[in-house]
């Protein structure tokens, strides 16, 4: 078994203030130090989990800009890092048996839910997928699902694991933390995390052996993909996709091909 495991930060225990990775002020600094440290830990616990299952290879991926510690990843992962990836999702193919995604959170405008939003929380950025309401981890599964990949384990805060068993209801969630508000949240220790999250990947990869997991597939096609944000948008289309503008501040996207419509609005 072949597992494609992404990731985020801000779903991380013990993270609920944005990146600020450009500062060069010595708290932010330490500050994002101590986020990746925290990753990196959640990242290996999934991984411990998975292997524990029978997974034979797990593919980590750094989904978060410059947020892995090389150094402390477990020996047996093989990691994806890096920037100016030619695809948002790299590197998933029809060769993994199934997906995780560690350290997510919730799609802006959620209650209660910690760092919440769409790549980038200042333009509050709202996504509809063929009439569905989504954020990045629906974006996620469903360019997994192109590939005929499972979505089947999760971690983050409570907001975020309601969405995606809304999304997939048999998907395995670790929740880590309960989210207060944007930058607040009620977090498990490290360690209690990092055992959730090693149990939960264990069972989530057991169940592949007894059942067939399923595979988000939004309606479609033509697949309809709006956008809205609090700024004039300027995607990059790909080929056969086509943009109607409803406002200045909302686009519609339209086109046979998923990956090429996900991808034109994940361009900018």
């Amino acid at each position: 078994m072949n597992i494609y495991l992404y990731t985020d930060e801000e779903g991380v225990a013990g993270v609920d203030w944005w990146d600020h990775r450009t500062s060069t002020h010595p708290f932010d600094i330490a500050r994002c130090q101590r986020a990746r440290e925290l990753l990196m830990g959640e990242v290996n616990a999934a991984a411990e989990g998975a292997f524990a299952a029978g997974a034979q290879h797990v593919l980590a991926v750094e989904g978060h800009n410059t947020s892995f510690v090389y150094e402390l990843a477990d020996p047996r992962l093989e990691i994806v890092t890096g920037r100016g990836y030619p695809e948002w999702i790299p590197e998933i193919d029809s060769g993994f048996t199934a997906a995780f995604v560690i350290g997510a959170h919730a799609m802006y405008g959620t209650p209660g839910a910690t760092l919440a939003h769409a790549f980038n929380y200042e333009q509050q950025r709202q996504w509809n997928l063929c009439g569905r309401k989504v954020g990045e981890f629906g974006a996620f599964a469903a360019i997994c699902g192109v590939h005929g990949v499972p979505v089947i384990m999760g971690s983050g805060d409570d907001k975020f694991c309601a969405e995606a068993r809304a999304l997939l209801p048999g998907i395995e969630t670790a929740q880590v933390k309960k989210g207060i508000g944007l930058h607040c949240a009620r977090h498990l220790s490290t360690k209690c995390a990092r055992e959730k999250i090693r149990e939960t990947a264990q069972r989530a990869v057991a169940k592949l052996a007894k059942s067939k997991p399923e595979i988000y597939r939004p309606s479609g096609p033509p697949y309809v993909f709006r956008l809205k944000m609090n700024e004039q948008q300027n995607p990059i289309l790909r080929s056969g996709v086509e943009l109607r503008a409803i406002s200045d501040t909302e686009i519609e996207l339209r086109g046979d091909d998923l990956l090429a419509v996900i991808g034109s609005g994940a361009s900018y």
